[in-house]
């Protein structure tokens, strides 16, 4: 799997950047068909709230994409957010896939 990080120059921890990393192979533990992480932190500008630091995560599943984005008031509590909605959306996919009937179709007459 593929992790991308895009953050502010000087505003994220490094700490923060691992721990996220960590949490994205721990996804890959619960579905093994992810492909790429891109993991977004941004301040956002046109926001005078103090709920100004966003951080959105992207999974590339094998045709398929989770999303997920947080906006709190700093980003360790965004990535923590982003990342709990995210394992959620992963679970729920995977349990969708082991649910799903297959049905054979054929135009053949028995």
């Amino acid at each position: 799997m593929t992790i991308e990080f895009h953050t502010p120059a000087g505003k994220v921890i490094e700490k923060l950047i691992s721990s996220i990393r960590n949490d994205m192979l721990e996804l890959l533990h619960i579905n093994k068909k992810i492909t790429r992480a891109e993991v977004m932190m941004k301040e956002d500008t046109g926001i005078f709230d103090k709920d100004n630091k966003v951080c959105e995560i992207r999974l590339s599943i094998f045709g398929d994409n989770l999303y997920t984005r947080s906006r709190t008031e700093s980003f360790e509590n965004s990535a923590k957010q982003a990342v709990k909605d995210l394992k959620r959306l992963v679970r729920q996919q995977v349990k969708k896939e082991n649910t799903t009937t297959h049905t054979v179709m054929s135009s053949v007459k028995p």
